[in-house]
């Protein structure tokens, strides 16, 4: 099976387009002399690129945060929250309210000015417009009440209720809070920043090309860190072919790599970056939602009617079914080159997490079971699915992955309709819910505590429907409400056991990410546990 899987994923990567595409120019001819100065990174699929909190996907971050600085840095070796723009951020009136105080002196590019409190402000109350669709516009809407600034370094936040998770929408990863310039907004409108956003970061954005590249310069004597290149380039090329290809001829220096190109980076004499059992990987289970939404599907097997306690039974061993169908270990050897595996979780919950328990295991291979619970469940005929083969953020291999699943499914009698769909479109879509049941793979970010994922991705009014939307609303609005520690950890570990034996999602495991470096890159302090890197100034 392993083998089979691997050939398939060769070919649909276009192995035989890489001795084709090994002499394509990659970066313009006219800037070679300075290629000294000049790091390259070829990204698979970036989202909108839409560079504001209020419009992000996630997905834009890897090619739009060099632009930026965060309130609050991570530590890059333990993930704790240190010193950003914000160099405090306190709370107060029983965490009803959170005070941030502003690094004095940084300055906008392109002399729009001194980083002040109404910029931040500005920025955090983009997510009240009603079609702002940000990965936090939910939080903001529902919690925020107002923002006072009492001086131009001070901005303090007021909520209608006490709210711990604070700091971390403001934090490197996986915050979205980046400052904008009001001023610079303000004069130019929204499209044109856009397209040429204005931040505080180590690198100014110089020019682009949608869909296809974007430049930029180092700012000298950064307050932060001072990037070791004087240029950086971004380029979007969709085939990994053609990103090894560009890394052989010296054309690239970082890109991410996986299955038989990973072995082919190695054995080209290019240095493997590794960020170990950083996303969790899944199939996105759509039509799990509220009556509401546009997606809402009763009558989908692995859904349910949640009036009928039956269906809901039925529903519950068609999803089982589905997980046991696939070969996940063929994906782990096959695709995944064995960086990764089955290292036990429950959704959003990663090792590092208080209450993680190592019982969560991945449910065995086993197609035979799978084929009895459909007919138990009065599917022994199958039905039909449809599936999104695209590139995610952090599942960059998800065309991939997702044709395994597909051809695991296919073998108990599932149905497989594939319709491929681009990131940029099919990311709102998903918030949406307007993908029309449409299945897809899913890479998982960590968050400080599991329960902050689930608000994102499970609760009604959370930003993205990942996994299920609306059943279990009261208990993470109860472990958000419990300021009590280890009383968290506790209902945390409960709702995770529940999700868990929900089978939601169909488990694959979780995946180290991979890069393949070149020569002139001496170093990478990447942040741990984190899938999609945008730290491009601590490149040596």
């Amino acid at each position: 099976m392993a083998g089979s899987i691997d050939r398939r994923a060769f070919l649909r990567l276009g192995g035989t387009a890489a001795a084709a595409l090994t002499g394509a120019t990659l970066i313009g001819t006219n800037r070679a002399a300075a290629a000294g100065d000049r790091l390259v990174v070829a990204v698979g699929q970036w989202g909108t690129e839409t560079p504001f909190a209020w419009r992000s996907v996630q997905a834009e971050k890897p090619l739009w945060d060099c632009v930026y600085d965060p309130l609050i840095v991570r530590d890059v070796k333990t993930w704790e929250y240190r010193p950003g723009l914000a160099t405090t951020f306190q709370p107060s009136n029983e965490m009803r309210t959170w005070t941030f105080t502003l690094r004095p002196g940084v300055k906008f590019h392109e002399n729009w000015g001194e980083l002040t409190a109404e910029d931040v402000k500005f920025t955090v109350e983009q997510s009240f417009k009603p079609d702002a669709l940000g990965g936090s516009a939910y939080f903001f809407r529902n919690h925020l009440d107002r923002i006072e600034t009492p001086d131009k370094h001070t901005v303090v936040m007021h909520f209608k209720s006490r709210q711990w998770i604070v700091p971390s929408l403001f934090t490197q990863y996986v915050g979205y809070q980046n400052a904008i310039s009001k001023k610079y907004m303000e004069s130019v409108g929204e499209q044109k920043a856009a397209a040429h956003p204005i931040g505080t970061g180590p690198w100014r954005h110089v020019e682009g090309k949608q869909g296809d590249y974007h430049r930029f310069e180092a700012i000298p004597n950064h307050w932060r860190k001072t990037p070791a290149f004087k240029e950086l380039i971004i380029r979007r090329i969709p085939e990994p072919a053609t990103r090894l290809a560009g890394l052989r001829a010296g054309e690239i220096d970082i890109a991410q790599v996986f299955g038989d190109f990973l072995e082919q980076a190695q054995k080209a004499g290019l240095h493997i970056h590794e960020s170990a059992n950083a996303a969790q990987y899944w199939v996105i289970l759509t039509g799990q939602t509220t009556p509401n939404r546009e997606d809402y599907c009763p009558a989908c097997p692995w859904v349910g009617d949640p009036n009928d306690q039956k269906s809901l039974e039925n529903a519950r061993k068609v999803r089982l079914a589905l997980n046991l169908a696939v070969n996940k270990k063929a994906i782990h050897s096959g695709l995944w080159r064995g960086r990764g595996g089955e290292t036990p979780y429950s959704y959003y919950y990663y090792p590092f997490n208080k209450g993680y328990s190592t019982d969560w295991k991945l449910p065995p291979y086993d197609p035979e079971r799978a084929k009895k619970l459909l007919a138990e469940a009065g599917h022994a005929g199958g039905f039909e699915v449809r599936v999104n083969p695209y590139v995610q953020l952090v599942a960059q291999d998800g065309p991939d992955i997702m044709e395994a699943v597909a051809l695991d499914w296919e073998k108990i009698g599932i149905k497989v309709k594939r319709v491929p769909e681009a990131a940029s479109s099919f990311g709102p879509k998903s918030r949406l819910r307007k993908t029309n049941k449409t299945f897809s793979v899913y890479g998982s970010p960590p968050y400080d505590e599991p329960v902050a994922g689930w608000e994102r991705v499970i609760h009604s009014k959370g930003a993205f429907n990942l996994l299920l939307d609306g059943a279990y609303d009261e208990e993470i609005d109860a472990t958000m409400r419990e300021f009590d520690a280890d009383k968290r950890v506790k209902m945390s570990r409960e709702l995770g056991q529940r999700l868990y034996d929900g089978y939601h999602g169909v488990m694959l495991g979780m995946k180290s990410i991979t890069w393949a470096v070149s020569k002139r890159v001496g170093g990478w302090q990447t942040l741990a546990y984190v899938p999609a890197e945008t730290n491009y100034e601590y490149v040596s």
